[in-house]
C-alpha cells in the first residue's frame, strides 16, 4: 500500500509571511486548505474502522504482506479473553487508613486511582514464576473466573490466564475507561499478534462502551472483524470508549506480560500474565540457577528512650 503520513497541523498561512489572512481567520478556509492537502492519518482517535476512508487509515484496515497462518483466520477461536479495563477512584479515607498501603497514582484532578483488567489490580509475585513457580503460592494468582474470597474492589494479586499450548487465541480488550483523546497502547511479549478489528459501538444509543455491552456486540456479530490479510502487531492502541480484536496462535510457552504502555498505568496494576502452555512445555531450570524472592526484613519494637542517652 502507499505510504502514510503523521498528519502535522502548522500555523502557517496561504499568504507564505507565518500568518493567517483575515479571510482566512474568519473563514478557516486557509486551515482547511492545510488539512486537505496532508495524507492520511493513521490510528485516527475517532476509531472509525469499518469502512475504508480517506482521511485515515485504522491499523486493522493494514494488510501484511505475508502469508497468514489459516488457522487465525477460522470462524471460532480456541480460546476468546474479554478484558475490560478502568481505573478505580479510591475516596480519601480508603488510602490513608491506619496500617495499611495501598497503590495509587494521583491524576491531573487530583483523584486517587488504581488500575484493573477484569476488574483485578495486578501485583507482581515474589518470585519469577518461569524459574520458581513452586515457591510462589497458588493463592497469589487469579483471573475474572478465579478471584480471592477477600477481594473487594481493588482486587490485587497476581492476574493470570492460563492457556493450552498450540491454541488459537482470540483477545477483545474493551476501554472502559473513555478519557477523550485517550487511547491505551498494550504490548504484549513473546508474541506478534493478527489485529482484526477496531472500533466502537455501531449502536448509536450507547454512549460508554462496558464489558457486559462488548459481550453483546459480539453474540450479534456486531464486533467488526478483519480476515483479509490482518497485520502483525506487538502492541496495540485501544481507542478511548472502543475496543480491539486480535488473534495469536499460543506455540511459545511462558509466562508473557501483556501491559499498558504507559509506565504510570503499570505500576498500578494495568497488566497480566498470559501462561501458555504448562511447566512441562518449558526447558528445563538450569543447575545453580539464581532465585530470589521478596525482601522482608524483621520488624522490631523502637528501643527504649534511655538507650540514647
Amino acid at each position: 500500500m502507499g505510504k502514510i503520513y503523521p498528519r502535522i497541523c502548522a500555523e502557517t498561512s496561504s499568504t507564505g509571511d507565518g500568518t493567517w489572512s483575515e479571510s482566512a481567520k474568519n473563514s478557516g478556509r486557509g486551515r482547511e486548505t492545510l488539512l486537505s492537502s496532508l495524507s492520511p492519518v493513521l490510528n485516527p482517535l475517532d476509531a472509525i474502522c469499518n469502512r475504508p476512508r480517506e482521511d485515515a487509515v485504522c491499523v486493522s484496515q493494514l494488510k501484511n504482506a505475508r502469508s497468514i497462518d489459516e488457522g487465525l483466520l477460522q470462524e471460532r477461536p480456541d480460546v476468546k479473553i474479554f478484558l475490560p479495563f478502568r481505573f478505580l477512584f479510591y475516596r480519601p479515607e480508603e488510602v490513608f487508613q491506619p496500617n495499611t498501603y495501598n497503590r495509587y497514582l494521583v491524576a491531573p484532578t487530583g483523584d486517587h486511582v488504581i488500575s484493573l483488567v477484569d476488574e483485578i489490580s495486578f501485583t507482581f509475585p515474589p518470585s519469577p514464576p518461569l524459574s520458581q513457580i513452586n515457591d510462589i503460592p497458588p493463592e497469589q494468582f487469579c483471573n475474572g473466573d478465579n478471584r480471592p474470597a477477600d477481594c473487594g474492589a481493588n482486587c490485587m494479586c497476581t492476574h493470570k490466564v492460563d492457556i493450552p499450548f498450540n491454541a488459537i487465541v482470540e483477545v477483545v480488550l474493551v476501554d472502559e475507561v473513555q478519557q477523550p483523546n485517550l487511547s491505551h497502547p498494550f504490548h504484549l511479549h513473546g508474541y506478534a499478534f493478527k489485529v482484526i478489528g477496531i472500533g466502537r459501538s455501531p449502536d448509536k444509543n450507547v454512549k460508554k462502551i462496558n464489558l457486559k455491552h462488548a459481550l453483546d456486540l459480539d453474540r450479534r456479530g456486531l464486533l467488526h472483524r478483519e480476515f483479509n490479510l490482518p497485520p502483525s502487531k506487538d502492541t496495540i492502541a485501544v481507542p478511548n470508549n472502543g475496543y480491539v480484536v486480535f488473534r495469536f496462535r499460543a506455540d511459545n510457552p511462558g509466562y508473557w506480560l501483556f501491559h499498558c504502555h504507559f509506565l504510570f498505568h503499570i505500576v498500578i496494576g494495568m497488566n497480566l500474565i498470559l501462561h501458555v502452555g504448562t511447566h512441562a512445555d518449558l526447558p528445563p531450570v538450569p543447575p545453580n540457577f539464581p532465585t530470589c524472592g521478596d525482601h522482608l526484613p524483621p520488624i522490631t519494637p523502637p528501643l527504649p528512650i534511655d538507650t540514647f542517652h
